[in-house]
């Protein structure tokens, strides 16, 4: 088949540090890999970033002048937040489509002003737009869905879920949402891709495990930005249970700290020795954290467990070869795929002390985790290649071209 040109659109690209963005990343380089011609138009959060760079690995990177918005309670405090919304950048948009005359735009994230861009740009040049919606709308505070709820479900489902010709879906829980909340029943089930990490270096581990003074301390890791959504409350709870049969063991909490509660009731519980937040790490760094761990678990708050995706962490926490605990839908994938007590362990949410049985079970049998890990290894080098993913977005492409 014919190469095609793909402009992608994203207001989260790196070297913010998010989900969606390393999956635009991998993607974009993944289909230049393959030799389409791909284009990013994101935004500049970094003044000292170029705003034309072609990367390593043949993907042609736009960077549109973006105001940063200070971080706010409703979006969770996300530290990325821009607005690129403006006349110049409507004009140079328009410029490098002028220029690249691309066949399909694939919009990440239907929240963000660049899905504004897009729908424009779409109904301009007649170009077909595909949208991948990559969060579903929600806040842990109802006087905040008061707002999101219906700016989600009307204002930018009439501005850009009804002005794209298909929506792709990572999971079963994302098209639930998608066909309640804007209706959509015509969506495809795309899963994220997962790309093998670097290996890990032996001299970088000790140097972390210095630097969060571990020692030999058996580590939970737990990875993904806190907030409000991911307070892992559930996981500090169980604490003074894990120290009492298993005094040797930290959690380990990577991410960006958007609330204080977890601090606090790390505190509260007379754990916060044994709690330790690293704050931000590079995404190059979380092999060698995985390393470290024995056990990695983080799961979303924001909807009963049934409803609740597994994260692109943990599926590379999986794909590391370790023991994922989680409470999230089996099912997120597709029936078979996510087997408890085989590939991941499954947990009910709002049980600490079940939770922390769990996990020190867990610690004393190394010979089941290793076992454990190594289906988990399996189940994600088998549906999460980014061969497969890569096959599966061009499929979605064409067939809106045809």
């Amino acid at each position: 088949m014919s190469h095609l040109t793909v402009c992608m659109l994203s207001n989260l690209y790196p070297p913010v540090v998010s989900g969606s963005s390393t999956q635009t990343v991998f993607l974009a380089r993944q289909l230049a890999r393959q030799g389409h011609k791909v284009l990013v138009i994101t935004a500049q959060v970094d003044s000292s970033l170029p705003e034309y760079a072609e990367e390593e690995d043949g993907v042609i990177v736009y960077r549109l002048e973006a105001l940063m918005l200070p971080e706010l309670p409703i979006a969770l405090n996300f530290p990325w937040l821009n607005f690129t919304f403006r006349p110049s950048n409507m004009r140079r948009v328009a410029a490098i489509l002028e220029e690249h005359r691309p066949d399909i735009l694939h919009l990440h994230n239907h929240m963000f002003d660049l899905g504004l861009m897009a729908a424009r740009m779409r109904k301009r040049y007649r170009i077909p737009l595909i949208t991948t919606i990559h969060t579903i709308i929600r806040h842990s505070n109802p006087l905040y869905n008061l707002i999101l709820l219906p700016a989600d479900r009307v204002l930018l489902k009439r501005i850009v879920i009804d002005q794209s010709d298909q929506l792709i879906c990572p999971d079963f829980n994302v098209l639930r949402y998608v066909q309640e909340a804007f209706r959509r029943f015509e969506t495809v089930i795309i899963p994220y891709g997962i790309m093998p990490l670097a290996d890990f270096d032996p001299g970088r581990v000790e140097q972390i495990r210095r630097l969060h003074q571990l020692g030999q301390k058996r580590v939970i890791l737990s990875l993904g930005h806190v907030h409000e959504i991911r307070n892992r409350h559930d996981l500090i709870a169980a604490m003074p249970e894990v120290l009492k049969q298993a005094p040797d063991t930290a959690l380990l909490i990577v991410g960006a700290i958007s609330t204080k509660s977890p601090q606090k009731l790390a505190e509260s519980l007379g754990v916060e020795d044994s709690v330790v937040f690293t704050g931000p790490v590079p995404h190059a760094d979380i092999a060698n954290y995985l390393a470290l761990a024995d056990l990695e678990a983080h799961w979303l708050n924001q909807e009963e467990p049934e409803r609740t995706s597994l994260g692109i962490a943990s599926l590379e926490a999986m794909l590391a070869g370790k023991v994922v605990l989680a409470a999230a839908n089996p099912n997120t994938y597709g029936p078979g795929l996510l087997k408890d007590g085989e590939n991941i362990i499954i947990v009910p949410g709002g049980e600490p002390t079940q939770l922390a049985q769990t996990i020190v079970d867990l610690l004393r049998d190394e010979n089941r985790r290793r076992a454990m890990g190594q289906r988990a290894q399996a189940s994600i080098a088998e549906h999460f290649s980014w061969d497969s993913i890569a096959a599966q977005t061009l499929q979605a492409y064409r067939a809106i071209l045809q």
